[in-house]
């Protein structure tokens, strides 16, 4: 009778100790972040089948068409790295959408002068962006005194083409350099208040206009700092200023359209 007793109660601990290691196995995978899956005991499930950190953004690729001139191409930074071109790279970096950035920039340009060739609507057809940034640094404008009713048109009609091919229009306004800060900075002013007060006039959600200019104005105040930290030459920022120009853009970005996709509203102009 002794020698059952005995028997039982060895049979009972190696249940026991059959139990607490099982328990304790899955106690360390659900502390390694991994839930089992239907783990059962007697029929009963313990554990759901999905992973705790299950938390997989869907990554999206949109292609962004850059529009301007010198400055926006990169000029003065040793590898072309714009103000754009870091602001976007910066979003492909932190967020779930991977941007095609599409260089169309023409050092010495105007907007007036590409109107002419009618190169937009081509490479809108071709390219098919889901966003269109138009950045000219106007300093090519205030220089050759371009009529503020050819800037007028040749805006809105970069405007209206990329509208038309559904792709979101982002006015950009350049970095802070010696010309903008100084000189020239009344004359830039005219036609920044012109581009938005064109874009007014179309009456829609895709158009968004940021001031890169005023934000980095800001900054420099905030700072203590002058465009002289920045200086490539009098019309262009160094690399440091478009690193920072890139870094500011990039917080407008992502203040203005958060960490998604930008995207086309239908029912829209």
């Amino acid at each position: 009778m002794k020698l059952q007793t005995n028997r039982r109660r060895r049979q009972r601990s190696k249940r026991l100790l059959k139990t607490f290691t099982y328990l304790a196995c899955a106690a360390a995978l659900v502390l390694g972040g991994w839930a089992l899956g239907k783990v059962k005991t007697s029929g009963n499930a313990v554990f759901a089948a999905t992973p705790t950190n299950s938390l997989q953004g869907q990554i999206n690729t949109e292609k962004v068409m850059v529009l301007g001139g010198s400055m926006a191409h990169g000029w003065k930074d040793p590898n072309d790295d714009s103000y754009l071109k870091r602001a976007f790279t910066s979003l492909t970096n932190s967020t779930d959408t991977k941007w095609v950035y599409d260089d169309h920039t023409q050092v010495g340009g105007s907007p007036v002068a590409l109107a002419q060739t009618g190169d937009v609507k081509t490479w809108l057809n071709q390219d098919k962006p889901q966003v269109v940034v138009i950045s000219w640094g106007l300093l090519n404008d205030v220089y050759d005194k371009t009529p503020l009713n050819k800037f007028n048109t040749a805006i809105k009609q970069e405007i209206q083409e990329s509208l038309a091919a559904h792709a979101v229009v982002l006015i950009v306004t350049s970095p802070v350099t010696k010309a903008t800060a100084l000189y020239d900075h009344d004359q830039v002013e005219t036609y920044i208040q012109n581009e938005v007060a064109d874009a007014h006039t179309f009456n829609s959600q895709n158009i968004h206009f940021l001031d890169l200019n005023s934000a980095m104005t800001t900054y420099m105040k905030a700072h203590n700092q002058t465009w002289q930290m920045y200086y490539g030459d009098s019309w262009h920022p160094n690399q440091a200023g478009h690193e920072l120009g890139g870094e500011l853009l990039y917080n407008l970005l992502i203040q203005t359209f958060g960490t998604g996709p930008i995207l086309y509203k239908t029912g829209t102009n």
